[in-house]
């Protein structure tokens, strides 16, 4: 959902049909609860949320799905939103956050049959019709005015199923990945403990300053050529040399 990428496809390929990513509609819809719950919890007690507050226990649920809730979890949401104003602006963005889910679960991979644009269309306008209603909340008038913005775009997703990512797709095995690269240390980064040096298990971290030395550590020391009977005799010059 980015107007530079529309714009490129609909100037390369004019008669194509785009597709948003439903992806990234979940994500503005999960935002919008998030935004006025911490737009609610400053203007209630003038500060952060923190723990403690019953809105900011609720910041996990806020995300999960509908029907992924059980009913405690369903009944505790309703209770802490629904006892001042503060936190009905925050059930207001949960409820439109749904319907806008009601509108992408029309697609065939979750109802199992294609589902007809008038139907997309419809709960589109339930989904219109309740951002209006509480258009007091701020944060829904602005979901309701990007989702009008690609309207066709996410029909067309609802509608042909399409995504880009692909079911099914082998994901690389960890050992097929590259090695490690050498890492430089950037500016303002606090410096890495250093390991124990001497234990096996904890090996030097390999930075540019030692990478010379860890490249030819391991590398097999060519031993001497003299013989003992050669030691002893060197053992007795050196001496007399130095003199």
């Amino acid at each position: 959902m980015c107007t530079v990428f529309l714009a490129a496809v609909r100037r390369a390929l004019p008669q194509a049909r785009v597709a948003a990513g439903l992806f990234h509609v979940v994500q503005l819809a999960v935002k919008a609860p998030g935004d006025v719950r911490r737009r609610a919890t400053r203007d209630k007690y003038g500060r952060r949320g923190k723990k403690g507050d019953p809105e900011y226990g609720l910041k996990g649920l806020l995300g999960r799905n509908l029907e992924n809730l059980s009913r405690e979890k369903f009944e505790k949401v309703i209770d802490t939103l629904d006892a001042d104003g503060h936190g009905q602006q925050v059930l207001l963005a949960w409820i439109a956050k749904e319907k806008l889910r009601d509108v992408l679960n029309l697609r065939a991979r979750v109802t199992g049959s294609a589902p007809c644009e008038r139907q997309v269309r419809d709960r589109l306008f339930t989904f219109y019709d309740w951002c209006t209603k509480n258009d007091a909340v701020p944060e829904l008038a602005v979901l309701a005015g990007t989702v009008s913005r690609w309207e066709d775009e996410i029909v067309t997703a609802v509608l042909t199923g399409v995504t880009k990512h692909h079911v099914g797709e082998p994901q690389p095995h960890r050992q097929a990945r590259s090695p490690p690269r050498l890492r430089l240390p950037q500016p303002r980064e606090p410096a890495q403990p250093r390991p124990h040096r001497l234990h096996p298990r904890n090996p030097a971290t390999v930075t540019h300053r030692n990478q010379h030395a860890e490249a030819t550590r391991n590398q097999p020391k060519a031993g001497s050529r003299l013989t003992s009977k050669s030691r002893l005799t060197m053992g007795a010059i050196l001496p007399y040399r130095n003199r």
